[in-house]
């Protein structure tokens, strides 16, 4: 198996802080199946697996909490590649070693396209659910101090 160069960039940033966190441990276990070290594959593969299903239920719960309308093709995406990787685990005990390398060569080339679709709606709409709180609670503040300083 090659040495894949593949990596955390700004280009996989959402300036969503706690979701760039996760998607740069998901980008270093992701980078880590391409070691040339058949013998720790299946390793590192369930470190990432492990890593995906903690990282996948938290971006179910945002969608959850946030009432994030496309929630379910996000969840399926999540669900269906997750089902990849174990399927892949699976196999590649079983003797299917060349499932590693395609793995390896695949599994970046979604996460890309996923960052840049459904993780950036995700991210855009929780900012701005963010913002859209923050607005409410300085109206509200505004609001009881001017009836606060008004005479009865």
């Amino acid at each position: 198996m090659e040495q894949n160069s593949w990596g955390w960039s700004d280009r996989l940033s959402l300036s969503y802080e706690p979701m760039d966190e996760t998607h740069k441990e998901f980008v270093e276990l992701c980078a880590a199946l391409s070691e040339d070290n058949p013998d720790t594959f299946l390793n590192r593969l369930d470190a990432l697996i492990v890593h995906s299903i903690a990282h996948f239920e938290q971006e179910n719960r945002w969608m959850e909490e946030t009432a994030f309308p496309p929630v379910g093709c996000h969840r399926q995406e999540h669900d269906a590649v997750l089902e990849v990787m174990q399927e892949v685990r699976r196999r590649v005990a079983l003797g299917e070693t060349d499932l590693a390398a395609r793995l390896a060569e695949e599994l970046p080339l979604w996460f890309e396209h996923h960052v840049d679709t459904m993780d950036n709606m995700l991210a855009r709409f929780m900012a701005a659910g963010q913002a859209n709180q923050l607005t409410e609670q300085l109206s509200e503040q505004q609001t009881d101090q001017q009836g606060q300083t008004q005479p009865a």
